[in-house]
């Protein structure tokens, strides 16, 4: 008797057990689903009429611009990275109208930063109707209009184009595997830091010519690559934080070195892969060569600039192996951030995603310090993750401008004492949540 019910009782515990087990592997299934993504890419190029830099003055077209979406996409989320050819591109309508018309979760709108790309007419600044806003010590949410941007014809048809995009690329899904990882990256022609301090004195070294020595820098690169069932690339994007500047002032249209990089990629992984760049925590880094170099120079440094970018992350990538099937974890937050000066706070969106556990992307809407890339490096769980600068989600004001560590805010200089209006513990507040947000994503 006393055998037959211990035999009845593991026959429980086993069965519990297996049902337990069963529960634990749908989860599992739910959680870690096959990956489908879809990408599209469409031209943004201005008129020559409309071709005009922040300052008001005419640009010249010599490359077009471009927005590239990337979906991906389980059972259970959708994400949509778009990187757009611009110096910033924050638009709530967008996020609106895509998430509307097409079903998406999630919308990051990152720009590469290129200086050498138009500004819509409620951007630009003519002192002194129209003073430097870029410099303000007031939020850019105070001083710009940013839903009347679309009063700009181009800057709305610009807006057009994306939303069609997102469309497009969420009805080109294919069943997807992903690479992800990161690796160091050295290169002739960026990036140095130019904050040049110098017994207690902050000045902007613009250029580095002589490429000497500064810290802190980042010379690491992370890849991520969308690969099809068959093990064909269809998507590669590159994480990386340089200013695109080198053409700053050239009086061109151009993509500057983010645009040679993602030539270069698509050249040598062929038609079927979209190549797109991810602005990463840039605001005290610059390319070596700026003002030093004249005529056509300019536009073959940055060429040469974002081919040796392009080449490096390839080589990253090849000996990293696909996931099979990826969760996606997402983890949205809205910090009040007391601003500096006054009495005034603002709301800033910080947008957490993570894949499989082993990659993570932080969407900060503004121009974070390389301090705090290394310091999210360190402190995350997460081993591959990369701040997306200049990476808008639709909540909180659309950019705010730089994200100086404390420590520089106290040093003064430009990006710390101007151009930059959060309070002075803003960019540590922010990493704070994201590692905070990681940790919940992580334990669940």
């Amino acid at each position: 008797m006393l055998r037959h019910h211990s035999l009845q009782t593991a026959a429980r515990t086993w069965l519990i057990a297996c049902l337990f087990a069963s529960f634990v592997s749908t989860l599992f299934a739910q959680d870690s689903a096959p990956l489908l993504a879809g990408t599209a890419k469409v031209e943004i190029t201005p008129t020559a009429e409309q071709a005009v830099n922040l300052a008001g003055q005419p640009l010249q077209l010599r490359d077009p611009l471009f927005a590239r979406v990337l979906v991906l996409k389980t059972p259970r989320t959708s994400v949509v990275i778009v990187s757009v050819d611009l110096i910033v591109f924050a638009s709530k309508k967008v996020i609106d109208e895509a998430k509307a018309r097409w079903g998406v979760n999630h919308i990051i709108l990152c720009a590469t930063h290129t200086h050498a790309a138009p500004a819509a007419k409620g951007m630009i600044i003519k002192p002194p109707a129209a003073p430097d806003w870029t410099r303000s010590p007031k939020a850019p949410a105070e001083v710009i209009d940013w839903p009347r941007l679309s009063a700009d014809p181009w800057y709305a048809a610009t807006e057009a184009k994306v939303v069609a995009a997102i469309g497009q690329a969420m009805q080109n899904l294919f069943p997807a595997r992903m690479v992800a990882g990161k690796g160091p990256f050295e290169s002739a022609y960026m990036a140095h830091n130019r904050r040049l301090i110098r017994a207690g004195i902050v000045s902007a070294m613009w250029e580095n010519p002589d490429r000497r020595p500064t810290k802190p820098v980042d010379p690491t690169v992370g890849v991520i690559r969308i690969d099809d069932m068959s093990g064909k690339p269809r998507a590669f994007a590159v994480q990386y934080a340089c200013h695109p500047v080198t053409l700053l002032g050239a009086g061109a249209v151009s993509r500057d070195y983010p645009g040679a990089m993602v030539d270069h990629i698509e050249q040598q992984l062929g038609p079927d892969c979209m190549a797109l760049f991810l602005q990463g925590a840039s605001g005290d880094l610059d390319p070596y060569d700026l003002h030093n170099l004249r005529g056509e120079n300019r536009f073959n440094i940055a060429r040469q600039a974002g081919i040796s970018l392009a080449k490096g992350a390839l080589q990253i990538v090849r000996d990293l192996k696909p996931q099979p099937a990826t969760a996606i974890a997402v983890k949205e937050s809205l910090l009040t951030i007391p601003n500096r000066h006054g009495n005034l706070s603002t709301e800033v969106g910080l947008l957490t995603v993570a894949f499989n556990r082993d990659l993570a992307l932080v969407a900060i809407p503004g121009e974070p310090f390389i301090q705090h890339q290394l310091d999210l490096t360190a402190r995350s769980p997460i081993a591959n993750t990369f701040i997306l600068g200049l990476a808008y989600h639709g909540k909180g004001t659309p950019f705010v401008v730089y994200i100086p560590t404390a420590q520089a805010v106290k040093e003064g200089g430009y990006g710390a004492a101007e151009c930059s209006f959060l309070a002075a513990d803003a960019g540590e507040r922010l990493l704070n949540t994201a590692v905070a947000d990681l940790q919940a994503i992580i334990a669940h």
